[in-house]
């Protein structure tokens, strides 16, 4: 079968697929990956048929624009869809344009909340299998451990189950514009509220999430499958540079801080922050520049900056790991066994680190916005001195590593496609 991943975004959205479709291409499927062409060397260094999409989510992320939504939404919701709307709207013309010369070439598509409309609609007029592939759970469920936008995380209650039909009706209106460009390339009739609703809850779904980490509720269907999270290791031959080599070297295992894909209108009022709550604390660490473009000269002898290295490798030697809560950062820190705090900024971040918190692996999460120099410290102090929360996250690694979610997730996909 042929087979097409559609992985739009940063690299915590695409990597996943990438595992994933190294995953299918083992089990005998010819498999490619749409991404932004700055991921072309990379997918095709891993084995996989790289196809180009028009949208650079990361250009895209570093306009005024995208630093608004990233850096300016966590204090308020209204703000958030706005600004994603925005987002989706100059995102349509090259979402509907890379759907209509992909729709024709391959046998099945796995695709992200992005397409979910626009994809279901294709791939139904063109007769093909079309499976969403998420990191997060988004479907509506009673369950307050489930229930990534739940009213009452703690119960289940109806009122979760229709709160999250609620929150698909306003991604609806967010989303409107690539599934609108779409289905006009194609001939096809402008979407309707319903479509979407469809698309959401009819289609065949793989979350790419441990069931340790999400149980999945009894009023899912058999439709959704929690297969266990979408690993993909180092590649063989990485090393690291003799700087950061030197660094972990130098003393006690230190705490890694980096917001990944959140970039940030004020980069060095964010990374003086950082320094201050370390200075506090006394603590080493290790901060990541990511795509806020933290730059620092002089940095004070117990910091390292670093421009990037493979989580599954650099995670198991820190001590505890601060980030945006992002699934796919959020899926490493887990894995590696170490506590985790969340400073949440948009999204699912927030969700990530209320289920952290509630499996006793992490810190209560922050909001970027409420995030000073005095509260990261207090998060960095409670991450490196709770023993207790240090074994649980000890143990609850060793049993995720122990989960071959990409296998389960090919199972699943064969069986929903009849491959």
């Amino acid at each position: 079968m042929r087979i097409l991943l559609f992985g739009f975004g940063s690299r915590g959205d695409v990597q996943p697929f990438v595992a994933l479709g190294k995953g299918l291409q083992r089990a005998g499927h010819a498999v490619s990956v749409a991404a932004g062409v700055n991921f072309a060397d990379w997918v095709k260094g891993e084995g996989l048929d790289f196809a180009p999409v028009r949208v650079d989510v990361e250009a895209m992320m570093q306009t005024d624009m995208g630093k608004e939504w990233l850096d300016g939404s966590s204090h308020n919701p209204r703000a958030e869809l706005r600004n994603m709307t925005r987002m989706a709207e100059r995102a349509a013309p090259g979402v509907a344009e890379d759907i209509a010369d992909m729709i024709e070439r391959y046998d099945a598509f796995i695709s992200g909340v992005l397409t979910v409309e626009a994809l279901a609609a294709a791939a139904t007029a063109r007769a093909k299998h079309h499976i969403l592939g998420l990191m997060s759970p988004w479907s509506p469920t009673r369950s307050g451990t489930a229930g990534m936008n739940a009213l009452l995380p703690r119960q289940n209650s109806p009122i979760n189950w229709v709160w999250g039909y609620v929150i698909e009706m306003m991604m609806s209106g967010v989303l409107r514009a690539p599934s609108l460009a779409s289905r006009a390339r194609l001939d096809l009739p402008p979407p309707r509220r319903a479509d979407f609703l469809r698309a959401w809850n009819q289609t065949p779904a793989l979350i790419g999430v441990s069931p340790l980490v999400v149980p999945p509720p009894p009023d899912w269907g058999d439709h959704i499958q929690v297969t266990g999270y979408w690993f993909l290791d180092a590649a063989e031959g990485w090393n690291p540079p003799p700087d950061l080599t030197a660094f972990l070297q130098a003393g006690e295992p230190p705490v890694y801080i980096g917001f990944g894909s959140m970039s940030s209108r004020d980069p060095e009022a964010t990374l003086r922050l950082m320094l201050d709550a370390l200075a506090k604390t006394g603590r080493r660490a290790v901060i990541h520049s990511g795509w806020a473009g933290l730059k620092g000269e002089n940095l004070p002898p117990n910091v390292h900056l670093l421009h990037g290295a493979p989580h599954d490798w650099l995670f198991p030697r820190m001590a505890a790991v601060i980030h945006h809560g992002g699934a796919g950062t959020t899926a490493a820190g887990l894995r590696a066994g170490i506590p985790s705090g969340v400073v949440a900024h948009i999204g699912d971040q927030p969700y990530w680190g209320r289920r952290l918190h509630e499996l006793g692996v992490g810190a209560p999460f922050v909001r970027r916005h409420h995030l000073t120099a005095d509260s990261l410290g207090d998060l960095i102090v409670r991450l490196t001195t709770d023993r207790e929360m240090r074994a649980r996250a000890a143990d609850l690694g060793a049993r995720i590593r122990a989960e071959d979610g990409v296998g389960s997730a090919v199972r699943a996909f064969e069986r929903m496609t009849g491959a």
